[in-house]
């Protein structure tokens, strides 16, 4: 496996402490993601025409691909960030496989429902994953070209796979879904089986890719795991009731979290906060990422919430607002268990981010000192 890159040459040691984390322990400290500026005299490589045509500028290979690349060689990686490509044509690329189209916007991409009256879930589930169309097929060549040239400087990763019943609102609507799931709750039990079913697949293949070159996993999420892992999710459920959370949802969640060895499940928004706990007693989940939202941090308020996941046994990931909020996190709750990601402005040089990853440190010592 590879444990070292040349854009980060300390890789195997970010390694270690994700995989600490991953087992709610800690090395010489937690592991933290931030941001610096590279220094002034960094030399820029020409970047490749852009295509004129913006469906060709999420379309085209390798444009995408050389266009990441040399940003990526512009970059410096404090901490425990590293050099990641993960292809990507938007958040819907697995309601692809069930024949959705894509349309793009410059930042993102929405899909087209195709199911349009309840009957119509039946073509659904009698139909397998398509992974021959033109969409699923652009994101495992742009995997492709980017394993073949990139030469152990960075790592591949996977791309953002929605799933389950975020599947199905891509599919139909989501206000159509909660109907559905009213009117014909086993049709939607069968279409959210199948949907899983295709989200395992899709994971499987894209993992197959990164580990036959010799990466383990990561995302757009960028922790790191050696074998197979991935982030779990389902928006769609702060929709719904708990009733339907647990008996109808859950079970594909789990269905989806099979052919993981490490996963760290994406929880978004304060309306899903009532699912927590139905999470933290998932014995096969790791991990747990609190995505508070806009207006509603900064991560130091949440103090219970990381308290909960850690009561419980599961890693957590903060999403600190700037420095200062990170640090009181940590100070609070300690470092095992914790990863800190830590937002804002980027610092202004390397040397400041080396200052800080030092505090991270020293309260790391402190904490461990008096437990």
């Amino acid at each position: 496996m590879i444990r070292e890159l040349q854009l980060k040459p300390n890789f195997a040691r970010t390694i270690d402490r994700f995989e600490a984390w991953w087992n709610c322990q800690v090395l010489d400290r937690p592991p933290v993601t931030l941001r610096a500026a590279a220094p002034a005299c960094t030399a820029m490589a020409p970047a490749r025409p852009q295509p004129p045509l913006l469906r060709d500028r999420w379309m085209d290979v390798q444009y995408i691909v050389d266009t990441a690349v040399e940003s990526m060689s512009r970059r410096v990686y404090p901490g425990d960030s590293f050099p990641i490509f993960w292809p990507n044509l938007g958040p819907e690329i697995t309601a692809t496989l069930f024949g959705c189209p894509l349309e793009f916007s410059t930042d993102t991409s929405w899909s087209s429902p195709v199911v349009h009256h309840p009957h119509e879930w039946k073509k659904i589930i009698d139909s397998p994953p398509d992974f021959s169309n033109i969409y699923w097929q652009t994101i495992e060549a742009m995997m492709r070209y980017a394993l073949d040239i990139c030469d152990q400087r960075f790592v591949v990763g996977m791309t953002d796979l929605h799933g389950n019943y975020d599947i199905l609102a891509a599919l139909r609507d989501p206000q159509a879904l909660c109907e559905d799931i009213l009117d014909v709750p086993e049709l939607i039990r069968q279409a959210g089986r199948h949907v899983s079913n295709g989200f395992a697949a899709a994971l499987n293949r894209q993992y197959a890719m990164v580990q036959q070159a010799g990466f383990g996993s990561t995302c757009w999420t960028a922790c790191y795991h050696q074998g197979p892992a991935y982030v779990p999710s389902c928006d769609f459920w702060c929709m719904v009731s708990d009733e339907v959370a647990g008996n109808l949802i859950l079970p594909d969640i789990l269905v989806e979290m099979q052919p993981l060895a490490r996963s760290i499940f994406h929880l978004d928004g304060v309306q899903a906060l009532r699912h927590l706990d139905r999470l933290l007693e998932l014995p096969d989940l790791h991990a747990i990422q609190w995505v508070f939202g806009a207006g509603h941090g900064p991560a130091s308020d949440w103090m219970n919430v990381y308290r909960r996941i850690r009561s419980a046994g599961k890693a957590v990931q903060v999403l600190a607002e700037n420095p200062a909020d990170a640090l009181a996190v940590l100070a609070a709750i300690g470092p095992r268990g914790v990863w800190l990601d830590v937002g804002g402005p980027e610092f202004p040089s390397l040397a400041a981010a080396d200052s800080f990853l030092l505090e991270v440190q020293r309260l790391t010592r402190t904490h461990e000192v008096t437990i």
